[in-house]
């Protein structure tokens, strides 16, 4: 029998989820384990948003709206950082990153534009706003720093976390279990489209139905976009140029990138409320499902 231990986090304005999965036999290893890496993924998204928020008159990004871009040309200091596990150094040891995490979003989100033919834009009503990507980015680098070791190391078959329509998950090599991911109906927040089967990789969603018109967009044929790719950061990055290119610019988008047609899968929601699926090199008609 299979156990799943969750706990929630507020930060960012939104509820996010840790879940961790195991057999029978883990469940009190499961409780004490999520109650002491909760409280990191928690003061880690608080990081972030104090990094990130455009409503924070001391983030970098408020910053950088007033024109200051200094945060491009530092460098940080981590010492005995849960952090430094993604980085590959040894807890305790003092060192300087080569760049700070607003570094590394800007250098995220000129890809980002250049990937979608500018379509995934960091500005938004003429004022920088990587918010577009930062949130599936921080929840990636969260399940990656402080969920992935669990699961290496055996205290748990699986492990995924989750917020505000978008989600990492992982699951162990020698482990039957799958995630399954409810796909929600915007115009009805209780109801499922679809369900989608997933092991490792990420879903993300974006759409007009909770944060109204918050994306610059050049059409207007998709009220929802889900995305699901390996990566959180690049499921995010293309659930919203979906929005903001609309359905046909971004098939074509796609059409155009390797990569994306072999990764990438999607839930459309058009604003009358119909739904359909795009899997490029897989045809429309399957099941969506995801098991790398």
């Amino acid at each position: 029998m299979t156990v799943i231990q969750a706990r929630v986090i507020h930060a960012m304005t939104i509820p996010f989820t840790v879940q961790l999965a195991g057999n029978a036999q883990q469940a009190v290893q499961l409780t004490t384990v999520i109650d002491e890496v909760t409280p990191s993924i928690a003061d880690y998204l608080h990081h972030i948003e104090a990094t990130f928020s455009p409503f924070r008159a001391d983030s970098q990004v408020s910053a950088a709206r007033r024109g200051d871009w200094s945060a491009l040309l530092s460098t940080q200091t981590a010492h005995n950082n849960a952090h430094d596990v993604s980085q590959g150094v040894s807890r305790g040891a003092s060192h300087q990153l080569p760049h700070t995490d607003f570094a590394e979003i800007y250098a995220l989100v000129q890809q980002a534009k250049e990937l979608t033919h500018g379509h995934f834009d960091p500005m938004h009503a003429g004022q920088y706003d990587p918010t577009g990507i930062v949130k599936g980015w921080a929840i990636e680098q969260a399940h990656q720093r402080f969920l992935m070791p669990l699961i290496n190391t055996g205290v748990c078959e699986a492990a995924a976390l989750g917020g505000g329509g978008d989600i990492q998950t992982a699951v162990a090599s020698n482990s039957d279990f799958t995630w399954h991911i409810g796909v929600q109906d915007p115009a009805n927040p209780n109801a499922t489209l679809r369900t989608i089967t997933l092991r490792n990789g990420a879903v993300a969603t974006s759409g007009t139905s909770k944060r109204g018109e918050h994306i610059t967009r050049s059409a207007h044929d998709l009220a929802q976009a889900t995305v699901v790719d390996d990566h959180l950061t690049f499921a995010d990055m293309w659930a919203t140029t979906a929005i903001s290119a609309g359905e046909q610019t971004f098939r074509g988008i796609v059409a155009s990138n390797p990569v994306a047609q072999s990764n990438l899968m999607a839930v459309f929601v058009r604003p009358d409320g119909s739904v359909t699926q795009f899997m490029p090199g897989s045809g429309d008609d399957k099941p969506l499902s995801h098991t790398h």
